[in-house]
């Protein structure tokens, strides 16, 4: 009896607190007029007034269109969100800021919700006047591209 009074409690407590956020699958279309106007992202909860950069990025055959939205600081996060605009669906992406040989950054494997991903990425403790957001896409054909996009 005791064995089930406590798998009951615990298992109502792990249903009470777990995080049950409802994402909702939006396209997100950048708007590349005003690169640096605050945006709410598109996951359900908004990141303040930070800048944002809305741009599309070509990479491995495929398409992207991406929001950047954050401060460039050590150890600050840039929220992200990527729309698969224009390729095969399914792809990986990884993103990651600092330099092309990702050297003292963290890399960050993107949140898939079929064409739409999402990802928080931390900036590095060094920065510099060469710092970028790097994006590694690996399609399901087994393709890998790297492009970069400028963040000062």
């Amino acid at each position: 009896m005791n064995i089930v009074t406590h798998t009951l409690v615990i298992g109502a407590f792990l249903l009470i607190t777990a995080c049950g956020s409802q994402e909702s699958e939006t396209k997100i279309t950048p708007d590349t007029s005003e690169p640096t106007t605050p945006a709410a992202s598109g996951h359900g909860h908004d990141h303040g007034n930070q800048p944002t950069i809305s741009m599309s990025l070509p990479i491995a055959g495929v398409m992207l269109d991406i929001v950047a939205q954050g401060t460039l600081r050590p150890n600050s996060e840039y929220h992200i969100e990527v729309v698969l605009v224009d390729g095969v669906p399914g792809s990986t992406i990884r993103l990651w800021i600092g330099n092309a040989s990702a050297t003292g950054s963290m890399k960050t494997k993107a949140d898939s919700h079929g064409n739409n991903y999402h990802a928080h990425v931390r900036v590095p403790k060094e920065i510099n006047e060469k710092t970028a957001l790097w994006v590694e896409i690996r399609t399901p054909q087994g393709s890998i591209g790297l492009n970069q996009i400028a963040l000062q």
